[in-house]
């Protein structure tokens, strides 16, 4: 029988990203720049007991350029099991908010929207090169759909904090 499983309130996905944090196996026993991009009831483990509600917390950790993955057990407030991964997660709210945020200063943006909505649609980018970086760092993409037929993207580097490139079409 499927278990009835609602998203998670804010206050659940705080919770557990509090929880997850404070494990030293997260942070690798330094003061890591972590940031949590993902945070999910686990839906695919058939031993969890019924009723269970623990929670997959997933990081970027933007100082080694990788994915760490928690699994919380909130009632409990403690963490499961610890994993370092080399999936990349896709980006947070929060991530896409600060590349749409960087692409909209840069002066190449400004002048191409010329005071238009940037319509932004924001993405997980790998660059040519990207792979050559070390650490690896994050990158966005952001497309920038002032009408219907017009787009700038914009690659910005979330490691770095910055828009590395402007691009007239993706095979610029």
């Amino acid at each position: 029988m499927a278990r009835d499983v609602k998203p998670l309130t804010r206050a659940q996905r705080e919770a557990a990203v509090k929880i997850a944090t404070a494990d030293k196996r997260v942070k690798s026993g330094r003061k890591a720049r972590l940031r949590p991009v993902l945070a999910a009831p686990n839906l695919h483990d058939p031993a969890q007991p019924t009723g269970g509600e623990q929670v997959v917390v997933g990081f970027y950790d933007y100082d080694r350029g990788r994915s760490i993955v928690a699994l919380v057990d909130p009632k409990e407030r403690k963490v499961l099991g610890v994993e370092e991964t080399e999936a990349h997660l896709q980006l947070s709210d929060e991530e896409k908010r600060e590349a749409e945020g960087l692409a909209a200063k840069d002066e190449r943006v400004k002048a191409f929207l010329d005071r238009r909505r940037a319509d932004p649609l924001t993405r997980l980018y790998f660059p040519p090169g990207a792979a050559r970086q070390e650490p690896p760092h994050r990158h966005a993409i952001v497309f920038l759909r002032p009408t219907s037929s017009e787009r700038r993207y914009a690659v910005v580097d979330l490691s770095e904090g910055r828009t590395v490139d402007v691009l007239e079409s993706l095979t610029d």
